[in-house]
């Protein structure tokens, strides 16, 4: 597919389905590999043995370090930015909302440590929708209803996103903040100090 090479893509400016942003942001979760979506996991028979199962296509398209440092980032957005209304008590939750011209979508896409799912609102025929229904009012709540009923059923999910190899925590104006050496804190005179790497 041809998709424009201009700056304004980051900002949604080229329209593609919630199913392909969705492979898309499975780099994120899976550190620097994106994999395929698959709508079957495994065929079981009535003795729930599995007769068949498929394996989505998996390609690394980042490093590890790299792709945790936008997931951190990602982190924020549901902490303290536009995605809080998708927190869920006791399980980390990176995302991030989108919202096109006119209110005509609306959508937020939530990663756990072990699920992804994108909620998307909007009209088939592309009418917009009040001006107040934005993803982090319309979606993200959605994604936290569905969170929980999945917590309901799995409660061994994993809750914590790991760290890489790579990736070294330091301070920025106060705050902790994770770097890499390809990404490091805004200072110039950094240099790495033994308490500071996490591997």
């Amino acid at each position: 597919r041809d998709i424009p090479a201009n700056l304004s893509i980051v900002l949604g400016s080229f329209g593609i389905s919630p199913l392909e942003y969705s492979k898309f942001y499975t780099m994120f979760g899976n550190y620097g590999v994106i994999k395929e979506p698959q709508i079957i996991k495994q065929v079981q028979d009535r003795n729930d043995q599995i007769i068949m199962e498929f394996n989505s296509n998996e390609y690394r398209v980042s490093d590890e370090a790299q792709s945790f440092l936008v997931l951190d980032m990602m982190r924020n957005v549901v902490e303290h930015g536009t995605g809080r209304n998708a927190r869920v008590e006791g399980i980390e939750i990176a995302g991030k909302t989108g919202t096109t011209n006119k209110n005509i979508d609306a959508w937020f896409c939530g990663l756990t440590p072990e699920i992804e799912a994108l909620i998307w609102y909007g009209n088939d025929n592309n009418k917009p929708m009040r001006y107040t229904e934005g993803g982090a009012r319309t979606s993200a709540p959605v994604f936290k209803e569905f969170l929980n009923k999945y917590l309901e059923k799995f409660p061994d999910t994993t809750r914590k996103f790991s760290i890489p190899n790579g990736v070294y925590r330091g301070s920025y104006k106060g705050q902790n903040a994770y770097y890499t050496i390809k990404s490091p804190l805004p200072r110039t005179n950094m240099k790495f100090n033994e308490s500071e790497i996490l591997f």
